[in-house]
C-alpha cells in the first residue's frame, strides 16, 4: 500500500512543518476547505483551524467563497495568496542571465536580461549582475518589504548550501563564483539550485507532476542535466551534485568533453550541438536553408531548426530524428537507473516534441531493459524554452 504523504503530525513541536504541509496542499491541490485539509492530512480541525487563522493573518492563505456543494451548510474555500509576497528570481545560462520580480504564481511582474557577448570581461559581468538586480529593486520600491528572498538558477555544478557557482563555460574565466558576495548587501536570504533541478521543482508545483512521487526532468538545451525526484523530494546525493546525466559517457571512444571525459551524451543531444552540425552541413554542404542565415550574417538558432523542419525541410528534420535518437537514450539511461514513475522532457528540446517525439520512443521500444512489462510514462514541459531559460516554467508578464 502506498505511504501517504500528506500525513502531518499534531505535535506542537512540528507546527512549521505542518503550516508548510498545508501551504503546499493549497499550492498543489487547493481550493481546499478546512475540512478536506484535515481529512487529507490527518490532523485535527483544531489544529487545521490553528494553522489557517495564522496563514490567514500573514496573508498567505485568502478565503475565496463557499464550494459548490448543493447540501448542507458551504465550507469556505481557501487558496495560497500568490500576490502576498514576492520573490527576487535569478538565472544563469551559457548566453547570459536574467533577473526578475515574481509574485508566488509564480508570475514575472519585471525582467532585466543581459548577454555576455555584450559585456568585455569577468568584472563587467559582475557590476551588470549589480546594476541589473538595482533596477528590479527600484521596480519594486513599493514593495521591497515583502521580498521574501532571492532564488538563483544555473547550469551545474553549483554548491547550493554556500550559494556558489563552481564553473561555468560560459559566464566568468575563473571558477568557484561565491554570488552572496554581490548580492548580500541587500539582506535577502539567497537560495542555490541547478537549471534542472530547478525545473524539476517547478514541475511539481505547477506542471506536470503535482501529485507524483518519483520523476525525473530531463533537461535538454545547451546544457543536458537532469533533475532526480525521490518520494517527492530533489535528490541531491551526498555532494549535491547528482543529476550531471549530460556528462555521462555514451561513447568511451567519442570526443573529449571540457569536463575530462570522452564521448559524453552532452556531446550528441544538447541543442548546441545541433546548431553547429546545422552550421557545418550549411558550410560546407550546401544546404540552402542552412547557408542562406550563414550568407547574411544571421545567427543560426535551434528554433529556426525547428522552423525549418515544421517546413519540411528534410535536413532539419533528420537533423531533430538524430536529436530525439539521443535523447532516447539518456531517457533510456535515466529510466534503467530510477525507475521513475514519470519522465519529463524539458528545456529548448521540447520545442521540437513533434520531431523528436517518435525517435525517442522508438529508442525505448528498443534498448530499455523491462521494455516488455513497462511501459514509461513520457511527458514534455509546456513551459518550453523558458525551463531552458532555467526560468522553471515562470510564466512571462
Amino acid at each position: 500500500m502506498p505511504k501517504n504523504t500528506w500525513v502531518g503530525d499534531n505535535l506542537t513541536d512540528v507546527k512549521i512543518k505542518n503550516r508548510s504541509l498545508v501551504l503546499q496542499l493549497l499550492k498543489k491541490r487547493g481550493p481546499l476547505s478546512r475540512i478536506e485539509l484535515a481529512r487529507i492530512t490527518g490532523l485535527t480541525q483544531p489544529t487545521i483551524t490553528n494553522i489557517i487563522n495564522d496563514l490567514l493573518a500573514s496573508n498567505l492563505v485568502r478565503e475565496i467563497g463557499p464550494s459548490e456543494t448543493r447540501t448542507g451548510r458551504k465550507p469556505i474555500l481557501l487558496s495560497v495568496n500568490d500576490q502576498a509576497f514576492y520573490i527576487i528570481a535569478i538565472t544563469f545560462t551559457r548566453q547570459g542571465f536574467s533577473i526578475a520580480l515574481t509574485d508566488l504564481g509564480p508570475n514575472i511582474l519585471f525582467r532585466r536580461d543581459s548577454r555576455y557577448s555584450l559585456l568585455e570581461d569577468t568584472d563587467t559581468a559582475l557590476l551588470e549582475l549589480q546594476k541589473e538586480f538595482i533596477h528590479v529593486l527600484e521596480y519594486a520600491t513599493q514593495s521591497l518589504s515583502l521580498i521574501l528572498g532571492i532564488g538563483v538558477s544555473a547550469p551545474g555544478p553549483v554548491d547550493t548550501e554556500t550559494c556558489t557557482i563552481l564553473a561555468h563555460s560560459t559566464f566568468l574565466l575563473h571558477r568557484s563564483l561565491d554570488l552572496r558576495k554581490y548580492l548580500r548587501e541587500y539582506d535577502l536570504p539567497i537560495f542555490m539550485m541547478s537549471n534542472a533541478d530547478a525545473a524539476c521543482l517547478h514541475e511539481t508545483w505547477c506542471g506536470s507532476a503535482k501529485e507524483v512521487q518519483n520523476m525525473v526532468y530531463f533537461m535538454v538545451g545547451e546544457d543536458v542535466g537532469a533533475g532526480v525526484l525521490i518520494d517527492g523530494k530533489i535528490y541531491q546525493g551526498k555532494h549535491r551534485k547528482a543529476g550531471e546525466v549530460g556528462h555521462t559517457s555514451i561513447n568511451i571512444f567519442g570526443p573529449r568533453c571540457v569536463c575530462g571525459n570522452y564521448g559524453c551524451l552532452e556531446l550528441y543531444c544538447s541543442t548546441q550541438k545541433i546548431v553547429e552540425k546545422a552550421r557545418e552541413i550549411g558550410w560546407f554542404g550546401g544546404e540552402p536553408y542552412f547557408r542562406s542565415f550563414l550568407e547574411r550574417g544571421e545567427q543560426l538558432t535551434f528554433r529556426h531548426i525547428v522552423e525549418g523542419a515544421q517546413k519540411d525541410n528534410e535536413a532539419c528534420v533528420q537533423l531533430l530524428t538524430q536529436l530525439g535518437r539521443y535523447i532516447g537514450v539518456g531517457v533510456v539511461n535515466l529510466i534503467n537507473l530510477y525507475d521513475p514513475e514519470l519522465v519529463v522532457i524539458g528545456g529548448e528540446a521540447s520545442l521540437a516534441r513533434e520531431f523528436i517525439d517518435r525517435p525517442i520512443r522508438q529508442v525505448l521500444e528498443e534498448r530499455l531493459l523491462y521494455r516488455e512489462y513497462i511501459t514509461p510514462q513520457l511527458l514534455y514541459s509546456r513551459w518550453g524554452e523558458g525551463c531552458d531559460a532555467s526560468w522553471g516554467g515562470i510564466t512571462r508578464a
